[in-house]
């Protein structure tokens, strides 16, 4: 017979030993150590029957591990390790919690059922974090709730629901949910399967799939992701249906189903893959027949690898390759895509140690525009480079050989058809003088060049030579520091002269071909550059000083405050190396002076930057280039950028320019959000691009809208898309890619996050 107590009570069952007689048990004021594996039952009164069944009554608890029920009624069999419940039942099961009616559970092997459940599942980490096209996202891990008919459970960590919904909503909210006639829960891997599975939002059905698969953790699995759609002026609704392949811990592959209104369809496959000391990425398009163009067989193939071998050894390859010149122009959606000219097909191979470098490299390129734009191949290229110090003096060395080709689908004639090889050497020795106070850095080098052409004939000017040009310079600078006060703030300022002297003599470069070769735009950094030419087939005259001076200040803090700085270069002699009298302004050239440059840039305020840049030609009189431009980032989700953009090419007139760009993204209140971009370009009176989005922070969900009209340079008509995108915290995105998305953001509005990248704080003061 149970035997009865008045007091509440509470007894320690071992799972291989239990008290023998059913007296009552006495309180202690003390509980035994339990150890791992053992039952512990409470309650205001407790029955046992056989020395091997117990009931408990009134505020019931049994413990074993990491799990809690509790209830008005307990029964445990200790045989079987069965228990049951009556009335209401709460369990916690390490990071999920359940509560419902008539528990029926055995311990043993963490099988049974209970009914009429609401439940809470919490995750162990609440931000992950991943790089996306260069991007750093950083993602929440959501909290889940739910309810179900009927939760079965079946072993340690997994549990099947019948007719169940889960929302990552707050308790007092019911915006969203999934609905499934059948959910599978695992919680050691964090993940959800589920059969019949209805997303509802605001009540109203929008999204029906057999099968659905996600994480409460942001972990990787294979299964389809949820689809996205959009629309382009070119090709019309665009909808794709990605399935994600998880093959291994360093490897995952996607496979793209996509659906161009006006285009048809197309496949879209990539693969991903990184180990200890490799990565890669290698991706695939593939449409069959465009029905917009009438062209078939459009693809594009994108082939990425980065390797370590150690030792100093590492190499690469990139081979890149569509199917026609207007692929990127008709089918891609961002600008970075569509204004690309030419796709490099690459591999090298580098060693580096303390004091060597060497590089070897092969290179083509797919042009997709005219002849004018095709460059040169490197087939193949070998650099060497090696540095030593010998007490005070340093020495660098510097050697390229290139052989250096065309594409044959061009029919190059007179100068543009001479290919051949070009040998670089170019040896120095430095005697830096650093003190605390300044430096002096004389530097004598030789460039050694020797060219082997070939296709030279009546038609060329070219002609195959060697060339030696000795250069001779002096990097120097001091450092003056003193402490002011401005505005009661103690500040120091600091004043830095730079002199720069370089002295080249003149060697007749016009029977050199022009392999790799342009003139620098003379700016800030280039003024202190020995050589004006990029590349190796030119090395310009000079007998030349570039003077510059900087000033600085600075806080208690160590932060920059103000900067501003002045140079100039004077020459001595006049300039006779050029590319040709087409590239270079032969009036300029016996100028005893460059144009003075002038920048800024302030920190005022922790929150606001404001930065300038001034290209002012003395003998005109006139600004050249002018660039102004500002930021205002209070917090985060607020931000604004201004600028201001001239260019005053007197050489080219198509390359001038003057531009305005207003930027931003603001908080409306109500939880909405602001964001977009106006770029107008003021010398031709058109807009260049516009962007016009808003957001509405839903709290556990977000919906948002962007219109971007851009202007191509290679089309005559303007091109428009719009993006849609709810997102529902936890589960995924409905409607636009989010990667195309956020690639999309940064580059019209640097620094705008969405409002899921929005700290808490921040998000609830937009939230009246």
């Amino acid at each position: 017979m149970f035997r009865k107590t008045n007091s509440t009570l509470w007894l320690l069952l071992l799972f291989f030993s239990l008290p023998a007689s059913t007296e009552e048990v006495v309180p202690q004021k003390q509980s035994p150590a339990i150890s791992k594996g053992s039952v512990e039952i409470e309650g205001d009164s407790l029955e046992t029957l056989l020395d091997r069944k117990m009931k408990a009554r009134g505020n019931a608890i049994l413990k074993k591990d990491n799990k809690t029920i509790k209830s008005e009624i307990i029964e445990y069999d200790e045989v079987s390790e069965k228990l049951i419940t009556r009335g209401d039942t709460s369990i916690e099961l390490g990071n999920m919690s359940l509560k419902g009616s008539n528990l029926d559970f055995k311990l043993s092997d963490e099988t049974g059922r209970i009914d009429n459940t609401t439940f809470k599942f919490e995750s162990n980490k609440k931000l992950t974090s991943r790089i996306s096209n260069g991007i750093k996202i950083t993602k929440r891990v959501y909290d889940y709730r739910g309810n179900a008919k009927t939760i079965f459970f079946e072993g340690e960590d997994k549990k099947r629901m019948e007719y169940s919904r889960v929302t990552t909503c707050e308790a007092d909210s019911n915006d969203w949910y999934l609905k499934t006639s059948q959910m599978q829960v695992n919680n050691k891997t964090e993940r959800i399967n589920g059969s019949n599975a209805i997303v509802e939002f605001k009540g109203v059905p929008i999204l029906y799939t057999p099968y659905i698969n996600f994480s409460l953790n942001n972990n990787r699995k294979s299964g389809f992701l949820t689809p996205t759609f959009g629309s382009t002026t070119k090709s019309g609704f665009d909808f794709q249906m990605p399935y994600y392949f998880n093959i291994s811990p360093d490897k995952d592959a996607t496979l793209t189903a996509r659906y161009l209104g006006k285009r048809g369809p197309q496949a879209d496959g990539e693969f991903r893959y990184m180990g200890e000391n490799y990565s890669g990425k290698d991706k695939i398009q593939l449409m069959s027949h465009d029905e917009a163009s009438g062209k078939d067989n459009r693809y594009f193939i994108n082939l990425q690898h980065q390797h370590n071998f150690g030792n100093g050894w590492s190499g690469s390859y990139d081979f890149q390759k569509v199917s026609d010149n207007n692929y990127f122009s008709d089918l891609a959606t961002i600008i970075q895509q569509t204004s690309v000219v030419n796709l490099p097909q690459r591999v090298n191979i580098n060693y580096s140690s303390d004091n060597f470098k060497f590089g070897a490299v092969t290179e083509k390129y797919q042009t997709l525009t005219t002849i004018d734009n095709s460059p040169y191949q490197r087939l193949p290229q070998f650099n060497l480079s090696g540095k030593r110090d010998y007490g005070n003096y340093v020495t660098n060395f510097n050697s390229q050989w290139t052989y250096f080709d065309r594409d044959d689908k061009f029919k190059f004639t007179g100068n543009d058809k001479v290919t051949g090889s070009r040998l670089s050497l170019t040896p120095s020795i430095t005697i830096p003088i650093n003190q605390t106070y300044g430096y002096v850095k004389p530097k004598l080098s030789t460039n050694i060049r020797s060219y082997n052409l070939n296709n030279l004939d009546s038609t060329t000017t070219f002609k195959s030579q060697n060339i030696v040009t000795p250069i001779m310079s002096i990097d120097s600078g001091m450092y003056f520091d003193r402490s002011i006060n401005i505005f009661n703030q103690i500040f120091t300022q600091t004043l830095e002269p730079r002199l720069f002297y370089v002295y080249i003599p003149n060697n007749d470069q016009k029977k050199l071909p022009l392999f790799d070769t342009g003139l620098s735009d003379l700016n800030m950094q280039t003024l202190f550059l020995e050589n004006q030419f990029n590349g190796q087939d030119r090395i310009n005259d000079a007998n030349q000083l570039t003077a510059a001076l900087t000033t600085k200040f600075i806080d208690n803090n160590g932060k920059e405050r103000l900067t501003g700085i002045i140079a100039q270069r004077f020459y001595f002699d006049d300039r006779l190396t050029f590319l040709d009298t087409t590239n270079f302004n032969v009036t300029d050239s016996n100028k005893s002076n460059s144009d003075l440059f002038a920048g800024l840039t302030t920190r005022l305020m922790n929150n606001l930057n404001l930065d300038g840049m001034w290209q002012y030609d003395p003998s005109k009189d006139k600004i050249l280039r002018n660039t102004i431009s500002s930021r205002y980032n209070p917090e985060p989700g607020k931000i604004i950028n201004l600028s201001y953009r001239k260019i005053d090419n007197v050489l080219d007139s198509t390359q001038s320019l003057k531009e305005i760009n207003i930027a931003g993204q603001w908080p409306l209140g109500n939880r909405f959000y602001s964001i977009g971009r106006f770029n107008y370009d003021l010398k031709s009176s058109q807009t260049i691009e516009t962007v016009a989005g808003i957001e509405y922070d839903g709290g556990c969900w977000a919906a948002r809208t962007l219109f971007d009209r851009i202007s191509l340079a290679t089309s005559p008509t303007a091109n428009y898309t719009f993006f849609v995108q709810l997102e529902l915290n936890g589960l995924g995105n409905i409607g636009t890619d989010p990667n195309k998305l956020n690639s999309f953001l940064y580059r019209n509005v640097p620094g705008a996050r969405t409002v899921n990248q929005i700290p808490d704080a921040n998000r609830q003061a937009n939230f009246n």
